[in-house]
């Protein structure tokens, strides 16, 4: 276990899929004991992706490490017992099972605060339970579509299209984490916990509507809700000669540098570009130039010339890049363990330092059910009730069939 700000917490994440395990392991890579409450047939993710064995893709085994794996059946007596035995010795409840199937088994902050009054209740979902929506399913997919973030996509595409990755899940899996954070902070100088909702919809409302609120800041609204330079269509990579790089010459002074090293000063005294307003208002056309100007030389080139003139610049990595980016591979940002049963694998490490002495060891990623018998073994279950319970199928051991 990682040593870190909140080592000494202890978490039941009763949750699957990308949003919650996301949030959980980040809290665990602070410290955080996390213990991952998996249905008999495990975490879906558990079988996307390529995998060395059945059940450890490449998907769980990023998301999950520094994670204890109890396989048990929330549908039983039995099993809600386990969890309410492990509510009266932990800080934090977190799930992204919908209310009203939580509320059918009796996973209610009502009945943990009987058990344990310092318990944090944290509850991810699609929709806020105080509207409309509240049940529905959601995926990152359909949030991403409902919250306009798919809509802000038509300037590059032409049509609504998603980002090229789970944003509304892992911006929300970020949400909820800064909330639980919150709620141990009140936690502390109230004594007692507390209940929180964390909806995907609302969240990447939020998120989406940070700039792009715009004119809607104003009643009546001076302006549509378009932030004019993130949604430029011209507001892209642009193509060097050999390859595409970012460019983003911004203020006043950034922009006389750029005109002034590709030999056209006389650029800013255009009634376009003469302000940061006027560029603001033609920022299409002032792209384009900027577009047509780096076609002519190389990445390199650009680069070297664009940093001696201190504007904003990089080259654009693409996937396989990432692996022998220099900067990254400097701040040993991958690391490789070993783990016990998939061989060795390559990590993210945690991308905040806090600047304490820390050993930054972590756990790898869990068997389904590894850590079944230690934990039940911790709440004073006896070897012969584990036993009793497993063979009523109310939990699974680790390479149990």
């Amino acid at each position: 276990m990682s040593e870190g700000p909140l080592k000494g917490i202890k978490i039941i994440d009763a949750s699957s899929i990308l949003m919650v395990p996301y949030c959980t392991r980040l809290l665990a890579d602070m410290g955080a004991e996390i213990i991952k409450i998996e249905a008999l047939e495990g975490d879906n993710t558990r079988y996307n992706g390529p995998s060395n064995n059945e059940s450890m893709s490449a998907v769980f085994l990023n998301i999950n490490r520094n994670k204890k794996s109890v396989c048990v059946d929330l549908k039983s007596k039995d099993g809600q017992l386990i969890i309410n035995k492990l509510i009266k010795i932990s800080d934090i409840f977190v799930s992204n099972i919908r209310k009203g199937a939580l509320e059918r088994i009796g996973f209610t902050h009502t009945n943990f605060k009987k058990i344990n009054p310092k318990i944090i209740t944290a509850n991810a979902v699609g929709f806020s339970s105080k509207g409309p929506y509240a049940g529905l399913p959601a995926f990152d997919d359909t949030i991403q579509a409902i919250s306009g973030m798919a809509a802000y996509q038509e300037a590059y595409s032409n049509q609504p299209s998603y980002t090229s990755g789970a944003t509304a899940d892992k911006v929300t899996g970020l949400m909820l984490g800064m909330a639980i954070m919150g709620a141990l902070f009140q936690r502390n100088i109230k004594g007692v916990g507390c209940e929180l909702e964390v909806p995907m919809m609302e969240t990447m409302v939020d998120f989406t509507l940070a700039e792009h609120l715009y004119g809607y800041n104003f009643v009546p609204p001076k302006a549509p809700p378009i932030y004019p330079r993130q949604s430029s269509p011209n507001r892209r990579p642009y193509k060097t000669q050999d390859g595409y790089i970012a460019v983003l010459p911004y203020t006043d002074a950034q922009w006389v540098r750029f005109f002034k090293m590709i030999g056209k000063e006389d650029t800013l005294q255009d009634p376009q570009f003469e302000s940061l307003n006027a560029r603001h208002e033609n920022i299409n056309l002032l792209y384009s130039i900027l577009s047509e100007e780096l076609e002519n030389n190389k990445t390199n080139y650009w680069i070297k010339k664009l940093r001696e003139n201190d504007i904003p610049a990089m080259e654009v990595n693409f996937p396989e890049d990432l692996f022998k980016d220099k900067h990254l591979k400097e701040t040993n940002f991958f690391k490789v363990q070993d783990h016990p049963t998939e061989g060795k694998l390559m990590y993210t490490n945690f991308p905040v330092d806090f600047n304490f002495d820390s050993d930054n060891k972590s756990l790898h990623a869990p068997n389904l059910g590894e850590h079944t018998d230690e934990i039940l073994c911790e709440l004073g279950y006896s070897d012969i009730e584990i036993k009793k319970l497993v063979s009523e199928g109310v939990i699974k051991l680790f390479n149990q069939k």
